[in-house]
């Protein structure tokens, strides 16, 4: 056969083979369409104004999905708490600084771990929260004070839901507090609270309604009211009585958030101690707090924070004795890490 015959031949066979799929295979059948009509955003109506990323969407959305569902979010979504037993494992100080050279210091620590049960389930946790405290004190010159006070405690926490927008925060603490210069006898207080918290608009405000119990000498029932407001993501208001806190977020980032704060409350507790002539009493150190603070929050409620503030309306007292001593007022500095 010549040539010229054999390249026809070899052209058709070229191109059957090109056509017909290989044995074992299905071609996907080849579709013509028209695109979708895309609306533009000029470059000079604000793209650069707001430093958030510009999207081009389809007319029709129906036909393509969002950004917010193929993209990772640009907002932070930090969790409060671990998804394990272990919760938390925090360390503070507190530094009361003595109000002149005879007054009177303190230097306040507590370490506490968090461990979380289900009961019955995840929704409706019960937390388990072991503290112990030591308080160095800077014996001021007015009175007689242990040099050293010890507080140990476990507070049991569970969270039950009473409805599809109203919570239960109810708990009990037994723990002892004293200077352990004799035993532990009479050391034993039991503490606890129970609250109910209503999501009015959720995600955006709540209704705190109950009472603490704190079983001291100057009060064993104080009462808690108050308001939890999150206008935004960047601002948080806990305007709870006893304890409340203004806070707003400055920057985040990925896995942290950044925020400055006011914080209020009372502090001090009350310790059996033994009295230089052998006799056993009870103290209650107590005043009140103000304090500015800064906060570096990370995923599962880790993170540390810095404060410094004012302490007013300090108290002294003994329940062997009517009078109460009242140190001047004085500064506090803070600073704590939670794991």
């Amino acid at each position: 056969m010549e040539p010229r015959q054999v390249t026809p031949i070899f052209c058709l066979l070229w191109f059957v083979g090109l056509v017909l799929p290989a044995p074992g295979q299905t071609q996907a059948p080849f579709r013509e369409g028209r695109l979708p009509p895309m609306e533009t955003t000029p470059l000079d109506q604000g793209l650069f104004e707001t430093g958030a990323p510009q999207y081009l969407l389809a007319s029709d959305p129906a036909e393509f999905l969002l950004p917010e569902d193929v993209l990772a979010s640009t907002e932070p979504h930090l969790s409060a708490y671990k998804q394990s037993f272990f919760q938390k494992l925090s360390f503070t100080t507190t530094g009361i600084v003595p109000d002149g050279s005879d007054g009177l210091g303190i230097l306040e620590t507590e370490l506490f771990a968090a461990f979380a049960l289900p009961a019955p389930t995840t929704k409706t946790p019960l937390i388990l929260t072991p503290t112990l405290s030591v308080d160095f004190v800077d014996q001021p010159a007015y009175v007689v004070l242990p040099s050293e006070l010890y507080g140990l405690w476990l507070d049991l926490m569970w969270l039950p839901k009473f409805g599809p927008r109203t919570t239960g925060i109810l708990a009990v603490a037994p723990g002892w507090y004293s200077d352990f210069q004799d035993g532990w006898d009479d050391s034993f207080r039991l503490t606890g609270r129970a609250l109910l918290r209503y999501d009015w608009i959720p995600d955006r405000l709540q209704l705190v309604l109950g009472t603490v119990y704190t079983n001291r000498m100057a009060n064993r029932w104080i009462p808690a009211a108050g308001l939890i407001i999150n206008p935004n993501p960047d601002l948080s208001l806990d305007l709870i009585f006893p304890r409340a806190k203004l806070a707003r977020r400055t920057a985040w980032g990925l896995g942290f958030e950044h925020w400055i704060y006011v914080a209020g409350g009372f502090g001090g507790n009350d310790w059996t101690i033994v009295q230089p002539d052998g006799s056993r009493d009870k103290l209650g150190l107590l005043d009140w707090r103000i304090s500015l603070g800064w906060e570096r929050k990370m995923n599962g409620g880790a993170g540390f924070h810095v404060e410094v503030g004012y302490v007013f309306s300090r108290e002294i007292r003994f329940a062997s004795e009517p009078e109460t001593f009242r140190p001047d007022d004085t500064v506090l500095l803070r600073a704590g890490i939670a794991f």
